[in-house]
Formats: structure tokens, sequence, C-alpha cells
């Protein structure tokens, strides 16, 4: 029988090509609006939404932000002469708040309303045309909210309504009131987030930063040494990138004493970061980047069953060099699959992911998946469970909570509503819904299944005690025109661990490790996707909300879409 899917795949990616709005508008007979009157002030503090706006144009503002100060109208002849801008790491520091989201709801998942009704909401337009015309323009011409259009208007930087403000933030907004409340259950004080942390659970890292093209030549490096199974050298960098993400500003070499004195920025981080301010690039970066053998170590490296021990023996013993060497030596040498260690348990008709046929499937399994696509991957998965398993909930994980435009796989997790039988209903769940899934053609392949294990305090495994399946999946023939196969992994966790689950799944690699390291080190907790346990006695805890969870770990509240700590 045909399933009914939601909307076709072609329909969301075209409404959200109509509504990307990445390209400024403005017509190229530039017209300024008249300039606003501006009194004695030093700085205005802006805070970039980076939601529907790509990397180019993030970069293009961060760009603008840093290098221009605005002049004020020639006819203010008892103003200064500039006003600096300056960009800020949090929307509560803000004067003003720029965004290319148009709607309340969108909105909220970045800013609260609250907050927003005590801000200047605008365009990027705003800053790009403030920038022309060197002076500060109305704030609200350029109003990104109509229902916020006239609190614009009142909160805009040195109007007359805030004349008295010095320049200074405006903000009057204290977020740390609810979230004293959520520590003070706990008996702390939530800490404040700040980027000279020392934890990456406590800086707040954008998907795209102001120093992104450091991160990811620093990146390049990491990724090299981790390919050559040098793991201690590969965490540091690791550790420096998370530090320069969080940094608010655009490195240049007024700001390299400042830098030195950041976590994790020891002396030959510093030279590196050192000769990338100072020529644009780092020579090591652009030598392994161009180097045959990290190119092969790295394609071999996305093959799924392959990792980066094998892929030394393959180059190294075997002489190994391309993709197409790789499919000649698996034909005539089919690999034996060492035993999971994480006790995959696959009892299900679907055919497990072999190394041949992930070889096969490279090409698609490499390709990004849109946000459209990861949409409409959970829709459908949720339609068949739906029929399977009445009452269900998800949450799209991962680097799609983070913001991404595109993801390298789609992770969701699931609970069930009913609070006091949810559990007995998760349970085994898994192997069931990729039964079903299978059955109708949508898994094609498994690389993992496991069941529930009791969670343990003492268990040092970063892998934790939910229930998970790892597939391959693709698109039903009436859902899109491409069908292309996809990394699917579903992870079905009980009501009572619903969002440490969903937390514990959000946050780049080097959040989540210092997130458990928070909990251990400075809390006496143990905390993973599968709950949340204090270790001297055991004593279990569980959140009902994701702010709950930071509460609880006596942490300010961190938005997913700040949780990329890594490059």
């Amino acid at each position: 029988m045909k399933n009914s899917y939601p909307p076709k795949y072609s329909e969301p990616l075209a409404k959200r090509r109509r509504m990307s709005g990445n390209v400024s508008e403005s017509s190229s007979e530039y017209t300024p609006p008249t300039p606003l009157q501006i009194p004695t002030s030093g700085v205005v503090k802006l805070y970039l939404v980076q939601a529907k706006l790509n990397a180019q144009s993030i970069s293009e503002l961060f760009s603008l932000a840093e290098r221009h100060n605005l002049r004020v109208s020639k006819s203010q002849k008892d103003a200064p002469g500039a006003t600096k801008l300056e960009l800020c790491s949090t929307p509560e520091e803000s004067d003003i708040i720029i965004t290319n989201v148009h709607m309340r709801k969108r909105l909220e998942r970045h800013v609260e309303w609250d907050l927003a009704k005590d801000k200047s909401i605008v365009t990027p337009d705003w800053l790009r045309d403030s920038v022309k015309a060197r002076t500060i323009l109305p704030c609200g011409d350029y109003a990104a909210l109509r229902e916020l259009k006239q609190t614009t208007v009142e909160n805009c930087p040195n109007s007359d309504d805030n004349s008295d403000d010095g320049g200074g933030s405006s903000a009057s907004f204290a977020p740390a009131a609810t979230e004293s409340k959520q520590g003070a259950g706990f008996g702390v004080e939530p800490m404040k987030a700040h980027y000279t942390s020392r934890y990456a659970c406590l800086r707040k890292c954008p998907l795209i930063c102001p120093n992104e093209g450091l991160a990811r030549q620093l990146g390049i490096i990491r990724r090299s040494r981790e390919l050559e199974g040098r793991d201690s050298s590969a965490l540091s960098y690791e550790r420096t990138i998370s530090v320069i993400k969080a940094y608010p500003y655009i490195l240049n070499t007024s700001r390299l004493t400042e830098v030195s004195e950041l976590p994790s920025i020891g002396e030959k981080m510093l030279s590196k970061i050192t000769e990338y301010v100072t020529y644009g690039k780092i020579r090591e970066s652009q030598t392994i980047e161009g180097s045959p053998r990290f190119q092969s170590l790295s394609a071999f490296t996305t093959v799924y069953g392959i990792g980066a021990t094998t892929a030394r023996k393959l180059y190294d013993s075997f002489g190994l060099r391309t993709i197409e060497d790789l499919e000649k030596h698996y034909t005539s040498n089919p690999p034996h699959l060492p035993r999971d260690n994480r006790e995959s348990k696959i009892n299900t008709p679907a055919p497990p992911l072999s190394i041949k046929a992930a070889l096969a499937l490279r090409t698609d399994l490499d390709e990004k998946i849109p946000r459209a696509e990861v949409e409409l991957m959970h829709d459908i998965v949720m339609a068949e469970l739906e029929k399977l398993r009445p009452g269900c909930l998800s949450t799209i994980v991962g680097g799609y909570r983070r913001g991404k435009a595109e993801s390298n796989d789609v992770d969701i997790v699931i609970t069930h509503s009913t609070l006091e039988s949810g559990s007995d209903q998760v349970k085994g769940l898994g192997e069931q819904l990729v039964n079903r899934l299978y059955a109708c053609g949508l898994i094609t392949h498994v690389m993992h299944l496991s069941g529930f294990n009791p969670p343990d305090a003492l268990r040092t495994s970063h892998w934790d005690s939910l229930e998970k399946a790892l597939t391959v999946f693709i698109l039903p023939p009436d859902a899109a025109p491409k069908r292309i196969h996809r990394r699917l992994d579903l992870i079905f966790a009980a009501p009572e661990v619903y969002w440490t689950a969903i937390t514990g799944w959000t946050g780049s690699k080097m959040f989540e490790r210092d997130l458990r390291l928070w909990a251990k080190v400075e809390r006496g907790l143990k905390f993973d996707s599968s709950g949340i346990t204090r270790r001297r006695d055991s004593k279990q805890y569980f959140p009902q909300s994701e702010k709950e969870i930071f509460g609880i770990l006596g942490l300010e509240w961190i938005e997913p879409n700040l949780r990329n700590a890594d490059a």
C-alpha cells in the first residue's frame, strides 16, 4: 500500500530559496535616508543573528562591523567625529541586533522576545547602508519585524529616548534571573559564559565566527594529527580551535597580546595564529592540504569501516593511494570487520553495511544533506513510527540543531509522550522501527543496532547507554526527484532522560567533551546523553528541559546555535 508522505522535497527547498535573503536588495543607485542625530557617544554594540545568512554574508557583515567607524552628519557640528561599531558575543550586550529573520517564531529561536523588545532589531542592509553613508542611519527604516518597528525606533542607539545612555549597551534584560533559580535548586549559582573561560561549554561559539579562516586552517593540522595517530596533538589543536571559535573580534596584530592569555593558546599555537594574522595563511596547513598522503588518508576514512589506523595500513603496507585502489583491494580481499566493541546487536533483515557496500555508496554518503531534506527524512520516519507506536515525540539534533545549512548525517532523538509508561513504550523500539523502515524500502543497511543498557555512574566510555540504530536511509520514490543514500541515526530515550539525550547529541564534539569534564571536575556529576548522576552516591536527576540541565550543572544557558566549538 502506498504511503502518504509529506510534501515533495523540492517544495520546501524552493520556499527556503525564496526566503533566504542572503543578497542585499538595495538599489545600486544608493540614496541614504536622513542621518540620525548623534550626540556624544563612543560605541554602538552589534549582535549578528547568523540564521538565514550564508557564510559569505556573515563574513561580509563581520568585516563591515569591525573595520568601519561611522561618522555623524556634517550638520551636527557639536557631535564627535565618529562612532565605533563593536561586535559582541551575546544579544544581551548589544544595542542593535542584526538579523535576516522576519518572523517572531523564528527570531525567538535565537533571541528571547522580551529582550527583542528592548533592542533595535534591524536587517543586514542597515549595516551595509550605514557604512555606505558613513553615518548611523535610523533603525526604524530597517526594522526586521513589523511588530517590532516601534520598539526598534525607540531603542535605536543615540535616539532622543536613549540619549542618556552614553553609547553603551542599552540592555536591561537579566537572563540569569531564571537561570539562578535553576542553579539554586542544586545549591549553586550558574557560571557566566565568557570567551575567556577554560571550558568550551562556557564559551558561546557561533557556526561561523569572525576568525573562521583561522579556525579552518588550524582544523587542517588537527585532522592531519588525527589521521597520523597523534591524538594528544590533535586534542591540543581541537582545544585551540574551540577558543578561536568563541573569540568575538577579528584577530589582528593589536589583539595578539590578549589572545596569548586565552586558555589553550600556548607558545606554539600563538606562533601559528601570528603567522595567520601576518600572512593570511599558515604554511603548515598549506603543505598538509597539498600532501598526497593527507589526501589519500582523508579519502580512505570517508568510507565506513575504515578508521585512521586502517587507512595508514592501507597506505603504508599495501601501497594504496586512491578510492579506485581501495575498490580493487576489497574486491580481491574481502575484509573481516572486527566485532563492534559497543555491542552492536543486529537482529534485522536489513543487511549490515560492509566496506564493499560502503565503497559503492560512498558518492551518495559524501554528499551533504540540506535542511529541507533533513526535515523531510524526519517527517517520513515519524509518520511510520506513528503507525507502529502512536504518541512518540522527537527532536532533530546534531549539526542541524546547531544551525548548519547542510549536514553529514541526520540524528533524531525519539521518546514517548507518556511519562508513566514511556520507558516500556521505547524499550526495543529501535529494532522494530528499523525492521518497519526496511520493509518500506526506506532503510537499506544497518551499521549498528543496540539495546538499552542500565546507566553506570562509573562508566568511562562516552558511548552512552541509550538504544540506537545507525542506518543508511533513502527517500521513497515519490518524495523527491533525487533519491540518494543518507546516514540516519535514531536514538531512543525514555521520557525522563529525553532532554539529556537532546543535550548530549546537540553540541559539537569539543562542547560535549567539556560538558562532561565540567560536570565531573566542577560538580561531582556524571553527565552523558543517558542521564545525570551524582558520582558519590549515584543519585539520578531527571530534568524536564535543556535549561534545567544547564541549571543543574551550574552553567549559564547557551543556545544550540552557539555550541559550535569545532572547526
